[in-house]
């Protein structure tokens, strides 16, 4: 009996999928953890006079806010998305729901209303997240497996199951989400099943910004592998031309969709872009320069005279980062995929604290690294996972626990 259960026990564990589960179930407890601990750092503010608020309040800060408005409130009622959008005394728009996409609260929304009035966003929308975030894991698992190893792949899921900003991925926050979403695309897009990832793209850009850097990634693709048709080192079919530059096609428009619906509700055609750079500066007119976040973070690092040295070192490095051999094992599609989602970084992100978690989208780096480190002894890998717990106590403490005025955000 007692070898039957072992052997029973063995056949689960050998299964991928209960590895994954196991090792996303660890990293979920380790933020968990990590929230209770910050809740105790949590000193008095205008929400919470006495301070270390209940735990659902205390993870409905940020912009969990925002997609509650979104939520509630929707299109046309304030807090929700405005008719027109607000300003301040001067004329310069300010913040408002419109930097917020709708897919993961029409998600939240639409759960809630099946489940009955008993629903509360409090509880429905971490739940949702964290349920995201496992079915995340699992594919993720499924996209890294086309390219790597059964133990490479596991190791990639585990960095960034320990990565310091994955705590979002259990809070009312659209990462979840957004990364199931595009994981699932780039699943069909690798094995070059074109219009079956349509649908996770069409879900990907009312949910998180990015989908220009989806379609640029795509328009790579097509040049790559028409270039390799042309010297006879892979085929290109004809029909697999018309189907990429299709779905091309369609992830710009995709990419276009949120700022056209801004723009013809509000009347304002740059509505989406002045509210997102409401969260920069607040002036009137104000315009999204290319480059700018980045530059101002290297005039603030190290001085004005530099900013453009900085810039350009930075982006050398990730240029670079994507032609090592680690990166190069991943295949075309997922380095294509890097380097365009962090070109669209470094043209429109305005760099700051929100930056690890900004930079999750970009998970194959840490599956290049996993690569990089496989072979590596065990204890040093159980450094890095140390480090990288110990990283996430210090994101919770400098962006998650709130200090007035607080220009640090998760």
């Amino acid at each position: 009996m007692a070898n039957r259960l072992i052997e029973t026990g063995a056949a689960i564990w050998s299964k991928w999928w209960v590895k994954v589960l196991a090792i996303w179930t660890a990293g979920r407890a380790v933020s968990t953890a990590g929230f209770f601990w910050a809740d105790t750092q949590q000193l008095s503010t205008i929400w919470w006079p006495k301070g270390h608020p209940n735990m659902l309040s205390f993870i409905g800060t940020w912009d969990v806010e925002w997609y509650r408005r979104v939520y509630e409130f929707g299109v046309g009622q304030l807090p929700g998305y405005p008719l027109h959008l607000p300003v301040n005394q001067y004329g310069a728009v300010i913040q408002n729901a419109w930097a917020f996409m709708p897919g993961y609260p029409m998600l939240v929304r639409l759960i809630t209303t099946i489940a009955g009035r008993q629903a509360k966003w409090e509880i429905v929308a971490p739940l949702t997240s964290v349920v995201l975030s496992y079915l995340f894991a699992l594919m993720l698992y499924r996209v890294l497996r086309i390219k790597l190893d059964d133990r490479t792949t596991l190791w990639s899921v585990t960095l960034f199951a320990f990565w310091c900003a994955t705590p979002v991925l259990q809070i009312g926050y659209a990462e979840s989400l957004a990364l199931l979403l595009l994981a699932g695309g780039l699943y069909y897009l690798m094995q070059h099943r074109y219009w079956a990832s349509l649908p996770w793209l069409v879900g990907l850009s009312i949910t998180r910004p990015g989908m220009v850097a989806f379609a640029a990634m795509l328009a790579g693709m097509w040049v790559v592998r028409w270039f390799k048709d042309r010297h006879g080192t892979e085929e290109f079919p004809a029909l697999e031309r018309y189907k990429l530059a299709g779905l091309t096609l369609v992830s710009g428009v995709l990419g276009l969709i949120w700022p056209l619906f801004a723009w013809c509700v509000t009347g304002r055609q740059d509505a989406y872009t002045v509210t997102e750079l409401a969260w920069r500066e607040i002036v009137p007119h104000a315009h999204l320069i290319p480059f700018q976040g980045w530059w101002e973070l290297g005039a603030a690092l190290w001085g004005p005279p530099w900013a453009a040295v900085f810039v350009a070192l930075v982006m050398l490095v990730a240029a670079w980062l994507l032609f090592t051999e680690p990166m190069r094992k991943l295949g075309n599609e997922l380095r294509l995929w890097t380097g365009s989602y962090l070109l669209y970084l470094f043209l429109f992100f305005h760099a700051q604290s929100s930056t690890f978690r900004i930079m999750m989208p970009a998970f194959p780096l840490l599956a290049g690294f996993a690569f990089f480190s496989r072979n590596w002894p065990k204890w040093v890998r159980w450094l890095i996972i140390l480090a990288m717990i110990a990283a996430e106590i210090v994101w919770f403490k400098i962006c998650w626990v709130f200090l007035h005025p607080d220009f640090t955000p998760p």
